[in-house]
């Protein structure tokens, strides 16, 4: 996960003083360190073991209560997606209709193997972007 490589990287780099001294900028790095450290762990964000099951953890977030609900791991398991609980995501993520039609098409083990070598190659859902190849377990 990047964060935690990150937060490895600056830690291991001692940032702490040396944005303080040399940075040179108005930096807070106690709360940017808050932030790091959340995004390291594995059940931040919607990509955790369980997605929209699991939640974000983001308040106020409905997917959550409503995958549970409705007894979907996935939302796109759902028939009625999309749903209202997804319209502010839809705007920034137009394509995630293409992927609801890719899961039904593949069926979920299929669906999600495919993302899992994507990840494993680097692959940024959010960006649509390859970065960096991921680290072999």
């Amino acid at each position: 996960m990047l964060a935690r490589e990150l937060k490895e990287l600056i830690e291991a780099h001692d940032h702490r003083d040396w944005v303080s001294k040399f940075g040179g900028i108005d930096f807070d790095y106690e709360e940017f360190l808050k932030g790091l450290t959340y995004y390291t762990k594995l059940e931040s964000g919607c990509f955790n073991e369980n997605p929209c099951k699991g939640g974000c953890q983001v308040p106020g977030c409905m997917i959550k209560p409503c995958a549970k609900e409705r007894g979907v791991e996935i939302c796109f398991e759902c028939d009625e997606f999309p749903c209202k609980h997804f319209s502010r995501f839809l705007e920034r993520h137009p394509d995630i209709i293409k992927e609801s039609e890719d899961f039904k098409r593949l069926g979920k083990d299929e669906w999600l193997r495919k993302h899992v070598q994507r990840m494993e190659r680097g692959y940024c859902r959010a960006t649509n972007k390859y970065y960096t190849t991921a680290k072999q377990a």
